[in-house]
Parts: C-alpha cells; sequence; structure tokens
C-alpha cells in the first residue's frame, strides 16, 4: 500500500517540479533547477550547478520562489478548473531586477487563472503587463 501512495504522489511531483523549474527559470535563468519532495515542498534550489538547500537561501529567494511555487500550483489545477491566488503584500524583498522578472511571471500565468495582489506599494507590481489595477481608497 505504501508503494502505491508514493507511486500516486509522484504522479503529481513531477508536473509540479516541472512547473515550477519552467515559470522559475524566467526569474533565475535556464539552470535553475528544484528538488521537491512528496509533500510538494521545495527542498533545494541549483543554479548554475549549484545547489543550496531552501532554508539556506535569502529572503527574497525565498519569497519568490515561493510564489512561484504558488502559481505552479494553481496552474496545474486551472487544467481541470481554475482556482484564484491571493498574494498579499509580497515582493518586499525582492530588488528591481527581480521584480521586473517576477511580473514576467504573472504575465505569464494571466490566462491560467486568476491572481489577486493586494498591496500597499503599487509600483512592485508596475511592470505586470496583463493586470487590471482597482486602487481602494481609504
Amino acid at each position: 500500500m505504501g508503494r502505491h501512495r508514493d507511486a500516486v504522489r509522484q504522479r503529481y511531483v513531477d508536473p509540479f517540479r516541472g512547473e515550477v523549474e519552467r515559470l522559475g527559470r524566467i526569474v533565475f535563468g535556464d539552470s535553475f533547477e528544484v528538488d521537491v519532495d512528496s509533500s510538494l515542498r521545495i527542498g533545494h534550489r541549483t543554479l548554475a550547478g549549484r545547489t543550496v538547500p531552501y532554508e539556506s537561501l535569502s529572503g527574497g529567494a525565498k519569497e519568490q520562489l515561493g510564489i512561484v511555487a504558488r502559481l505552479a500550483g494553481a496552474a496545474l489545477v486551472a487544467k481541470e478548473d481554475s482556482v484564484p491566488v491571493v498574494i498579499d503584500d509580497a515582493l518586499g524583498f525582492t530588488d528591481t531586477d527581480r521584480l521586473t522578472k517576477m511580473a514576467e511571471v504573472f504575465d505569464a500565468v494571466a490566462g491560467d487563472g486568476q491572481v489577486i495582489i493586494l498591496t500597499c506599494s503599487p509600483q512592485r507590481y508596475a511592470g505586470v503587463q496583463t493586470a487590471q489595477h482597482i486602487e481602494l481608497i481609504a
């Protein structure tokens, strides 16, 4: 039974890892790879042949990778049924170059489902070409 469970989990791991790597390469470059366990947790990130445990990544890299993983999961579910992804005031630890690349990630998933970004710093998302902006005034 345990072997069957592991086989079923593996059917989810490979597509998830593939989608994380596809979106992650937009941000981190063509050599980007991740190690994903059977619980769909990212254990390591590899760039240019250098592997780093997730826990050792910078705050910005963790934040970017977390968003990429959430969008990857939503993109896989969207093949069957669309689910919204809500991002609340993220990317505060992200530098300007990576913000530009994260905007490309948001644009890349724009047709897959709904991404709702709540922020007090809309300039972080100015590069998202497909965005519809709604300003809430207190």
